[in-house]
């Protein structure tokens, strides 16, 4: 049987790991998922971002990642 102060303890190691928990949303948006698969695209002949706009023009200032 557990005694009230280690039922206590329980719940209190709980609320700490809930709290101290990293974040492990996506490391990658939408936008930069799409610019990852681009040059296989273009490659192929599907052009995502009109005809006059390369890839690399695009990529070239990109800070919206998460992982620098």
């Amino acid at each position: 049987m557990l005694t009230q102060h280690k039922l206590g303890q329980n719940r209190h190691n709980k609320k700490l790991k809930r709290k101290n928990k990293k974040y492990t949303g996506p490391k990658y948006s939408n936008l930069e998922k799409m610019l990852l698969i681009a040059p296989l695209l273009e490659r192929a002949g599907i052009n995502m971002f009109g005809e006059d706009e390369s890839v690399s023009q695009i990529t070239r200032n990109t800070t919206t990642s998460f992982i620098e």
